[in-house]
């Protein structure tokens, strides 16, 4: 799973989205109205995203933000370089969903986009492959 700064999720999604026509120089502190507003509506992903497998048993204690080195949780984001602790796609897909549906624009298609792919990879956690030949109960 590749990790995203909380910079190049809200540059991306701001791109996806066309508010923006280059990539965004700075997130946190920026004076732009809605790169701030992605970077508040970044809690309201994750609180979605936490919610649901497989984030809910990986990030149970509620950490999802962590400092540069990818080991030191944060309590909330203070710097472009934080990481951000779950599925690159997945938070940028949901930026750009809860993004959309605070101004009030068509939201259908990012918000399918994120469930989709919140499911997948649920789905892919919780998958389980049945071996038979490991089965002990199994007679032969």
């Amino acid at each position: 799973m590749a990790l995203v700064s909380v910079k190049d999720c809200i540059s991306q999604a701001s791109l996806e989205i066309g508010i923006t026509q280059k990539p965004v120089t700075s997130a946190v502190g920026s004076s732009d109205q809605d790169i701030a507003q992605m970077l508040a509506l970044l809690d309201a992903v994750a609180d979605e995203v936490l919610l649901e497998e497989p984030y809910r048993v990986t990030l149970g204690d509620g950490n999802w933000v962590y400092d540069a080195d990818g080991v030191t949780p944060k309590p909330a984001i203070t710097a472009d370089t934080d990481l951000i602790a779950f599925d690159r796609r997945l938070a940028i897909d949901g930026l750009k969903y809860r993004f959309l549906k605070s101004k009030g624009l068509e939201f259908g298609e990012e918000m399918r986009d994120f469930l989709s792919r919140l499911n997948k990879l649920a789905s892919r956690t919780n998958g389980r492959v049945l071996d038979l030949d490991c089965d002990e109960s199994r007679v032969a």
